[in-house]
This record gives C-alpha cells, structure tokens and sequence, in this order.
C-alpha cells in the first residue's frame, strides 16, 4: 500500500470562532491505482490534498488523523520536504501560476534532477528527455522558454515532465484537467497512468467524467465522505443521490441543478437539497461497507 489517510476532523478558524470542514474521510491507494476524489468546490478535496502534503494554512488544523506513506506515518518525519519532487509530485491545477516566470524551462527541470543525482551532459539530456514524455516534440525549444511564453496547456505539460524528474511513488493531481477540452479531459488519467506505470495516483477533481477514469471513486459532498467504490460502477449505477445529482448535472444528461428543497439541516451534508431526504436523515448516519465500497446513506 503506497497511501492510507485518515483525516479525523480537519478545523478552520473563521471571524466567528472554528468549524469542522472535513470529517473522518478515510481511504487508501495502492500501487499503480489512480484513485480519484470528487465533489463540488469547497467538497474539501484540495484540502485532503494540502494535509497530505502537510501543507495545510496557519488558520486550519488537523486532529486524529493518520497519513500512511510506503508503512511511514508521515507526522513522524522531520521534514516531508526530502519527499516532495523525490518519491511524492504534485501536479497542479494551474502550470502557469505554478512554474517560477523569472526562469527558463530548462533550469526548472534541471534544478528536480539534481536531486536525483543527475549531473553534466546526462542532465541536459534528462531534461530534453522528460520534456519529449511530457508530450512536446519540440523539446528541445521549449526548454528555452520562460513560462510567460507558453500557452496554458504547455504549461501544464511541462509541470508533468518536472514530476517525471523523479522517483514517485505517489502522484497527486490537483484539478490538473481544468481549462483541457472534453477529449483531452478524459485522456489524461490513461496518460498519467502510461508515464507513471507503478505510482499510486491521487486524482482531485470537480468532474466525475474524469473520476470515471480511474479505478476507484471517494466522493465528497461538504467535507464528508458521502461514497466510494469502483469508478465503473460509482459512474453507470450511483447509489447516493448527491452522487446521482453530480451525474444529472453532465451536460449529457442536460445539466440538471440540484435546488435546495428545505432549509433545515441534516447529519447528510446534502439533506437541504435531496429529493429523497427523510426523518432518519436528520440522526447520525453511519458510513455503510459492502462488497463494493462504502456509502452514507439511509435509503
């Protein structure tokens, strides 16, 4: 197993004392998974992402959580930063905002693959190398841009080939399809996967088209974990109605909003607008595992 998170109650410090905005959301990867998580924004999927990487702003905390790297318990590290570029990549939601536009391509990716050891003419080459992977035949040009001259979509790739300057184990997407047209959307998890073969893949994303191309689905309504399973049939046969509702609102199945229907609250984040809600929704509501996954739901 590469990843085991535990979140246990991740808190926000807000003007009007603290809330809770992510609770007991629980999961694992193994190797050469790609495991996506899903929800709306502010469902708390960067969040998870942020504690992960231990990364989390000053005014959030985190208590009674567990995150499980390769049979390390990562709180129990110095420093994750040995980690980062080395055996955990991110790869952001925007390559633009993400490269440093002071420097040239090249001297970014050579920078990753010091670390690695790479040193003289193997590291030019690794450099030009990893940046062919990354999709530009025309690597070799690319290298001598700044960022502020490459396009959105080239950026983005070029923060691919800065993951592929390691050794990951784990490889974390952060709404990395955001901005790419339908076809490419659905194109970049099979093309994570090729470049990254043995890594475990931690997928963040608002569109269940592209959480339906991994090989399991957690979906987040509100900071809680609503349902999980395999992607196949989390896509083809949702159990939970806001699941349902995030399929409804594909524009192939015409874009249906989810009206709030009440104005009361229940323990189910999606109480206030589901068709189905009734009197046990408003108790706590266990998260139920079957053969297929687990779901937090009544019905």
């Amino acid at each position: 197993m590469i990843l085991r998170y535990k979140s246990g109650d991740i808190t926000a410090k807000i003007r009007e004392g603290s809330r809770v905005i992510i609770r007991d959301v629980d999961f694992h990867i193994i190797e050469g998974e790609s495991y996506a998580l899903i929800g709306e924004t502010g469902s708390g999927k960067t969040m998870i992402a942020l504690s992960v990487l231990r990364l989390l702003p000053e005014n959030i905390t985190q208590t009674g959580g567990s995150i499980d790297f390769c049979g390390v318990e990562l709180s129990c590290l110095k420093s994750l930063r040995a980690l980062l570029g080395k055996d955990i990549a991110y790869i952001p939601q925007s390559g633009a905002d993400y490269l440093n536009p002071t420097r040239k391509v090249k001297y970014q990716l050579r920078d990753s693959l010091k670390r690695l050891g790479f040193k003289g003419e193997e590291l030019k080459a690794a450099c030009i190398d990893n940046l062919f992977r990354a999709g530009f035949e025309n690597a070799r040009e690319i290298s001598d841009l700044y960022p502020f001259q490459l396009s959105g979509g080239m950026a983005q790739r070029v923060t691919i080939a800065l993951a592929l300057c390691s050794h990951a184990k784990l490889i974390i997407c952060d709404e990395a399809t955001n901005g790419l047209d339908y076809k490419a959307k659905t194109e970049f998890v099979r093309y994570i996967g090729e470049l990254f073969p043995t890594a475990a893949k931690l997928v963040i994303t608002h569109d269940i088209q592209v959480a339906g191309e991994c090989d399991r689905i957690c979906v987040l309504c509100s900071g809680r974990l609503i349902e999980s399973g395999k992607a196949a049939e989390i896509s083809s046969a949702p159990k939970h109605p806001y699941t349902q509702a995030l399929l409804s609102s594909l524009v192939r199945n015409g874009m249906r909003q989810t009206p709030v229907l009440r104005e009361s609250e229940g323990d189910c984040p999606f109480y206030s607008r589901c068709a189905y809600a009734c009197e046990k929704c408003l108790g706590e509501i266990p998260l139920v595992e079957n053969e297929s996954g687990m779901r937090r739901c009544v019905l």
